[in-house]
């Protein structure tokens, strides 16, 4: 990663070198850009996580993702995408609703996730890093995938409908590539702070089907 330095004093013939490039003949002063963490933009240490397919169900609860106290980190979603698999026949089914919450606890039971798996659709899904370089994830920020208990809901956020039908002309192959949380759109991004985390649970339609949710974040 990399912070934003000091101000510093500029004077003609003395001090501290600052960056040009040629264009045109003229000289121009390179800038650089930092984002509101201090960062130089693009630099903030980025992270992903996916889950293996889940099979729809009737009110499941798909997904709990929890930064947990003493992470010494704050979660930023910068992207979140819900994936049907459509590789497996399901023709005339209907989308599975897929609500999205805030919680105040972590959940319990299901699958804990793995980090850094070199296995396909790992059990658990995967945390990984997007730079080698980058710190290891804080061990208190943990997702688990099928929670049987916790993920205490604290909030509702917003809802999504993803259509599950394999065929080449259904809206399945164009839905995968949304972004929920596109952040350029909104004026703040989806901040996850200690002792707080998302569920992503279905509603009451049952379908059929599974998705894979995929998310992408930045650690400050």
């Amino acid at each position: 990663m990399s912070l934003a330095d000091s101000s510093v004093a500029i004077t003609a013939g003395s001090g501290t070198t600052i960056a040009t490039s040629t264009v045109g003949s003229k000289l121009h002063q390179v800038v650089m850009q930092a984002d509101a963490s201090g960062h130089i933009a693009g630099s903030l240490p980025t992270y992903f996580y996916c889950s293996p397919p889940s099979a729809v169900g009737a009110n499941k609860l798909h997904l709990d993702l929890f930064n947990a106290t003493g992470s010494g980190k704050i979660i930023d979603i910068r992207g979140l995408w819900l994936i049907p698999k459509t590789d497996v026949a399901v023709v005339g089914a209907v989308a599975s609703r897929i609500d999205v919450y805030r919680t105040s606890a972590v959940g319990t039971g299901g699958t804990a996730a793995a980090t850094d798996s070199a296995t396909v659709d790992v059990a658990g899904g995967n945390f990984t890093k997007f730079d080698e370089s980058n710190s290891a994830i804080p061990a208190q920020i943990t997702a688990r995938l099928i929670p049987t208990g916790g993920a205490t809901i604290s909030r509702w956020l917003f809802p999504t409908f993803v259509p599950m039908e394999e065929t080449a002309t259904s809206m399945a192959y164009i839905s995968q590539f949304q972004n929920l949380i596109p952040a350029l759109t909104f004026g703040q991004k989806l901040v996850v702070r200690e002792n707080t985390g998302l569920l992503f649970k279905q509603g009451s339609v049952v379908s059929v089907g599974s998705l894979t949710i995929l998310i992408a974040f930045t650690l400050e």
